[in-house]
């Protein structure tokens, strides 16, 4: 019976080895994934931040932004002065009946000076 007992070990000695192998292989494969999942997301926020960088640089001489603040504000302050309101209410009510796409065209091009992650945060 001893002859039996040595070639059966030796046979589940090697399965275990092989499910012990096996174990590390989808280990070591499921650490990979992970760092590859965690490599893509510093790549991605390193180049939005390079983005961002970029844009800032490109408006440095312009002009555009002082626009657009002036522009956003004029409403504001007709409201405060007597007399003025009116325009200010008036300015609006025509807005409103301009075609959709060129609300989404103004609405975008805010978005594109200001910041587009700054007022996707805006929508949250």
């Amino acid at each position: 019976m001893i002859p039996f007992i040595a070639p059966l070990l030796g046979v589940i000695g090697s399965l275990g080895k092989s499910w012990l192998e096996t174990r590390k292989v989808k280990a070591e494969g499921s650490i990979k994934i992970t760092q590859a999942k965690i490599d893509a997301k510093i790549a991605r926020v390193a180049a939005k931040s390079h983005m961002d960088l970029a844009a800032q640089t490109g408006m440095q001489y312009s002009w555009k932004d002082e626009y657009l603040v002036i522009l956003l504000t004029a409403p504001v302050i007709l409201c405060f002065i007597p007399g003025l309101e009116q325009y200010a209410l008036n300015g609006f009510k025509i807005l409103e009946s301009t075609p959709e796409w060129y609300r989404w065209a103004l609405t975008g091009m805010i978005a594109a000076t200001f910041g587009i992650r700054t007022w996707a945060g805006f929508k949250k």
